[in-house]
């Protein structure tokens, strides 16, 4: 009789836990939303939090804002983030970047945050790096290979327009220049895309190192010629383009891949929306397309599949210490 008892009131407590978590839900957020964007107007993760931001909205039923913050190579929007407070910054979330955040590994950065202090919510975007020439310079019409053998012969002298010490685009040259004998780049660096495309162009510089959804569409007015791709896999807006792997033998990971997050101790009910709402909108036909039309790879990574991505991705920044050469 007890023990009946004690069951029919567990499940009641348990009905009512749900009533009013689906309350809290229901009535949640409240009012307009803020995308963090760790940098300027105009760049990569930027564009694809604009695209995404109506999309979601749609799912959570109120406005949101993309807020750009930039600075510090990420660091002051992430410095930010990572205190934000559960009451105070519970209609807030944030894109962090891999493996732009492991910054924090280069003791000159004096970061005392780590992956650990964000609550991630799931994946957005990936974008793997991609290195190119101008279309008409025919030192390298052989592609890698030509610039392998280029370097090699001229050390440092092969010039490269990339974004700053610790992005995606300098730490798969900084593997490179580890694992790759003779392989010695002069780097060249710009805030952004705009800057490393008009350096490239004008024959500042020989080759650009950057992301693939920026760059299919000067390979497609024949601007610029792509010398391979940094991942395990070709890229599918790029299919007839070598990974790096290919060519040398060695896998050369660069990538993008931006990730959402929220504020540390955001009730479960709280981060359900989120997520729920996150996931929608990844899934719409119109979102899908409309990130297919920049040649961007949508992301959905969640759980233990993001932890172990975050996890080896700070292995691979370990093992190259850009900071060290």
């Amino acid at each position: 009789m007890i023990k009946s008892l004690l069951k029919k009131i567990t499940l009641f407590i348990s009905a009512l836990s749900l009533l009013v978590s689906s309350a809290i839900a229901a009535d949640f957020p409240k009012g307009p939303v803020e995308l963090i964007v760790p940098w300027k107007a105009g760049g990569g993760t930027d564009r694809s939090a604009r695209i995404f931001a109506p999309f979601l909205a749609e799912e959570l039923g109120v406005p949101v804002n993309v807020v750009n913050i930039s600075g510090g190579g990420g660091w002051v929007a992430w410095g930010q983030m990572s205190k934000w407070d559960a009451k105070k910054d519970d209609h807030k979330i944030g894109l962090v970047n891999l493996p732009h955040v492991f910054a924090y590994l280069d003791p000159k950065m004096k970061r005392t945050e780590t992956v650990a202090d964000f609550n991630f919510i799931g994946g957005q975007t990936y974008d793997p790096c991609l290195w190119l020439v101008r279309a008409d310079d025919d030192r390298f019409t052989g592609g890698l290979k030509d610039v392998l053998a280029y370097t090699a012969k001229n050390p440092n002298k092969l010039l490269v327009s990339t974004t700053a010490i610790g992005s995606d685009d300098y730490q798969g040259l900084a593997f490179a220049e580890k694992k790759l004998k003779g392989f010695k780049v002069g780097k060249v660096y710009a805030n952004n895309d705009a800057k490393k495309i008009q350096e490239l162009l004008a024959g500042t510089t020989d080759m650009v190192a950057g992301n693939v959804s920026f760059y299919v569409n000067y390979i497609r007015e024949g601007k610029m010629r792509p010398v391979a791709v940094l991942d395990t896999v070709r890229s599918e807006y790029l299919p007839s383009v070598p990974t790096f792997g290919e060519v040398t033998g060695i896998e050369n990971l660069g990538f993008a891949a931006r990730t959402l997050i929220a504020a540390n101790g955001l009730p479960q009910d709280k981060y359900d929306v989120f997520k729920n709402a996150i996931n929608k909108a990844q899934a719409n036909p119109g979102y899908q397309l409309a990130e297919m039309s920049k040649s961007s790879r949508i992301w959905t990574a969640a759980g233990s599949d993001l932890k172990d991505f975050i996890s080896n991705t700070e292995k691979m920044v370990k093992v190259v210490e850009y900071w060290n050469q």
